[in-house]
């Protein structure tokens, strides 16, 4: 994976580029604060973030709330305070993963791939949610074009259903198609 780190601490950052870069992934950038992250992610657009929750100018979680905005990338949030409502605002912001310093090249190694995971199941869960609308959509179309020749020339559900059909074979177009341009000349004619 394509990762980017950011923490204000140079020792940290460096022990967390040779970690990520020991368990076989390319740290693509760094950034020393909030402003700079916030600027070198949507630049290099990574795969995944690891980001210090304290940065100065802006923090970590800000930054991946304003990141987050502009495109989905999953995140894994390191600490070495204990805030109870960090947590808080960790669930907020859509965070996949959560470190509590010192961290280990075990930990990076598990949190960056269960991050990783995540983010894909989260992926495929939003497609096959905008595909079913799709379908969803398109289907209210031919229904709506098979009620109109139903109700034009006098025929039933499923003889509307085969024009539409027999017109989609014999044209070379989606059912949908069809659809949307009797709908359209429909539209036109009144």
């Amino acid at each position: 994976m394509r990762v980017f780190i950011a923490d204000d601490e140079p020792l940290v950052l460096l022990g967390f580029q040779r970690m990520v870069t020991a368990i076989g992934h390319e740290v693509v950038g760094t950034a020393a604060n909030g402003r700079e992250a916030i600027e070198k992610i949507l630049d290099l657009q990574p795969d995944i973030v690891l980001m210090d929750v304290n940065l100065p100018e802006t923090d970590g979680l800000t930054a991946i709330e304003t990141v987050q905005k502009l495109f989905q990338i999953p995140a894994i949030v390191i600490t070495g305070f204990q805030d109870p409502g960090i947590a808080e605002r960790i669930a907020a912001a859509g965070i996949f993963g959560f470190l509590q310093k010192p961290v280990g090249e075990y930990e990076i190694r598990s949190a960056l791939s269960i991050a990783a995971a995540r983010h894909a199941e989260q992926k495929a869960a939003v497609e096959q949610r905008d595909q079913a609308i799709t379908k969803l959509s398109e289907r209210k179309l031919v229904e709506r074009a098979k009620g109109l020749l139903m109700d034009q020339f006098g025929i039933g559900d499923e003889d509307a259903m085969k024009f539409l059909q027999r017109k989609s074979r014999n044209e070379n177009k989606k059912l949908v198609s069809v659809a949307q341009d009797l709908l359209r000349k429909s539209d036109l004619l009144r």
